[in-house]
C-alpha cells in the first residue's frame, strides 16, 4: 500500500542533465526484466510509495508539423505490458516551446485516470511527421 509523501519525487527523466533530447521516432525507458531474484524496468513505481503520477512532457522546439504522443504503461507481476489510452499525452505543438502534464493514481481527479499503480511501469513515446528538440520528458511521483 503506498504512503502519501509530502512531495513529489522524480522516478524517471530522459534527460538528467537537462540537456533536451531530440526525437524523431518511437522509444521508450527499458523493458521488463524478469532475471531473477527480482523482476525490474526503469520506472520503479514503488519509490516514492507512488500512489500518484504526473508525466511532464516539454519540448523546446520542432521541425515540420510532428505529432508527439508520450504515455505510461504498467506491468503486471508476469511482465506483461499494458497501456491504457487513459495515460497517454499528446502536446499540441503548433506553437513551441509548450509543457504539458497528465496526472494518474489513486487521487487522480478524473475518472479515466483513476489507477492503482503496480510495482513496474515503462514511459514510451512516439514522433512522427517531424522531429521535436529540446525534449525533456519526466515522470514524477507522490
Amino acid at each position: 500500500m503506498g504512503q502519501v509523501a509530502d512531495r513529489a519525487t522524480l522516478i524517471w527523466s530522459l534527460t538528467n542533465s537537462g540537456i533536451g533530447t531530440t526525437i524523431t521516432t518511437s522509444g521508450n525507458s527499458g523493458g521488463y526484466s524478469s532475471a531473477t531474484p527480482n523482476a525490474r524496468t526503469a520506472v520503479d513505481l514503488r519509490y516514492g510509495w507512488a500512489d500518484d503520477v504526473e508525466i511532464m512532457v516539454y519540448v523546446a522546439g520542432k521541425t515540420s508539423t510532428p505529432t508527439l504522443m508520450v504515455g505510461l504503461g504498467v506491468y503486471d507481476d508476469q511482465g506483461n505490458l499494458y497501456q491504457p489510452t487513459a495515460l497517454q499525452l499528446t502536446p499540441i505543438l503548433t506553437s513551441v516551446p509548450i509543457g504539458s502534464l497528465l496526472a494518474a493514481g489513486r487521487h487522480a481527479g478524473t475518472a479515466g485516470t483513476y489507477i492503482s499503480l503496480p510495482e513496474w511501469g515503462q514511459i514510451y513515446w512516439t514522433c512522427s511527421g517531424g522531429t521535436c528538440t529540446g525534449v525533456e520528458i519526466a515522470l514524477y511521483g507522490r
